[in-house]
Order: C-alpha cells, then structure tokens, then sequence
C-alpha cells in the first residue's frame, strides 16, 4: 500500500464514501448527515466522470443572512486507477484557491493545500462521517 499524500487522500476520500467504486458517470450525489443539530452536514457530487479519472466536489452547509446554504469547499481530482487524489480547489479564510497541475509553472500553494485537504478527510474520518447516496451511483452505469 502506497503511504504517499496523494495516495492517502484518495484512501481518506474512498472510506468516506463507500460507493465510490460504483460511480461510472457525472451525476451521483452523496450525503454525510450532522452529528449533532450544531455539527456540519457534508455534501458531495461527482461533476466530471471520464474512464478511471473523476472529479468530486465537497460542500458543506454554511448559515449566511440567517439561512442555510451550501458552499462549495473543497474539490478533487480521483484516479481510480492509480489509487491517488488531488486537490484542484478548495474554499479557505482568504478566498477561492485553484491549483492547476498542467503548467509548467512552479505552483507554490499545492503542497500546502493538499496537506490541508488530507488533514480535513482524516478529521472527517476520525469524526466518523460517512457520505449514503442520495443520487444512486448505480443508476448511472
């Protein structure tokens, strides 16, 4: 089994949601309920589905003007074949930060933010989150 960050998060992300391996196309959508009424309730949906390669948005529920919203918080790039996941963008206290792995230009942010990104799925995991389908994964094969 391969320790590297990339590897660990898409083992994070695999154990969150156990339906992962059955996603075939863009559409699915899952749910991780609130612990408490105070706690956070977790959504997530796969916006981009080609072969092995997927992309999987991560939201959460925010209160904002005294309503409920949903806000997109993190998002990632899965290679089911080679097991690894990568941060493309995420929502953090100074703004909406993207990391764009196809440049040649050095990307000074990614290794922190992906640290950032691992380190959330494990609280996730160690808080016992777990996404159900609410937009079945097999009604996509």
């Amino acid at each position: 089994m391969k320790t590297d960050l990339y590897s660990r998060m898409f083992s994070h992300i695999e154990d969150l949601i156990p339906g992962l391996s059955d996603v075939s196309a863009p559409g699915a959508a899952f749910y991780a309920p609130p612990k408490t009424p105070a706690d956070l309730a977790l959504f997530c949906s796969v916006s981009s589905c080609d072969g092995d390669t997927l992309e999987l948005e991560l939201a959460k529920d925010e209160v904002m003007d005294g309503s409920e919203q949903r806000t997109q918080w993190m998002k990632f790039r899965l290679d089911r074949r080679a097991r690894t996941a990568r941060l493309i963008a995420c929502e953090t206290r100074s703004g909406r930060e993207s990391i764009q792995y196809e440049t040649i230009y050095p990307q000074p942010r990614c290794l922190p933010l992906n640290c950032f990104a691992v380190n959330w799925l494990g609280i996730l995991l160690n808080l016992q989150f777990v996404f159900r389908a609410i937009v079945p994964a097999a009604s996509f094969n």
